[in-house]
């Protein structure tokens, strides 16, 4: 009985590690001369065959990132500076252009049309020089990280772990950096 509950404990464990590394989104901090954290990102596993079915059929295919700087701490990593960005993407299928639009905390910031699917696929998943703006200064010397959540819609399925608390991004990544003056 032990072993069959051990094996199945660490069969879950393989599966949610497998799928964590598969929908990695991959970030670059970079700090600039004057203090300054510029925020990269790229989430190339995030374009699937599904968000291309979506938007084929004139769907509003959206992704979603939360991109948060924290300071590593014992108990609970205190959040300095948050930010959320989005990526639209919507197929005229008339025409066959696609219309693209970006916003930043709920503003948008660039609205385009797009004519390639590459083209779309970057647009969704490829972030350059984010800025997060804490409201104090970074301290010399100190370790951070900034972390991003990825969350897409329409989703096809729901399943019980995209409702709770911790399991409500399609993919998410973490970099850690030290801030040296």
């Amino acid at each position: 009985m032990k072993e069959g509950l051990a094996t199945i404990l660490v069969a879950v464990l393989a599966a949610v590690a497998l799928a964590a590394a598969a929908g990695q989104v991959k970030v670059k901090p970079v700090v600039t001369d004057d203090g300054r954290v510029l925020a990269s990102f790229t989430a190339a596993d995030a374009w699937t065959t599904e968000t291309r079915e979506f938007l084929q059929a004139g769907q509003v295919v959206t992704y979603s990132y939360s991109v948060e700087l924290r300071r590593p701490s014992l108990w609970l990593d205190p959040l300095l500076a948050r930010t959320s960005v989005d990526a639209s993407a919507k197929h005229d299928t008339l025409t066959g252009a696609y219309q693209v639009s970006r916003l930043r905390d709920g503003r948008v910031v660039r609205v385009e049309n797009k004519a390639q699917e590459s083209e779309i696929r970057d647009w969704l998943t490829i972030f350059e020089g984010i800025e997060l703006e804490p409201e104090s200064p970074l301290q010399a010397n100190t370790d951070y990280y900034v972390q991003v959540r990825l969350s897409i819609a329409p989703r096809r399925n729901v399943s019980l772990w995209s409702v709770l608390p911790f399991g409500g991004s399609d993919s998410s990544g973490r970099q850690s950096f030290t801030y040296i003056r």
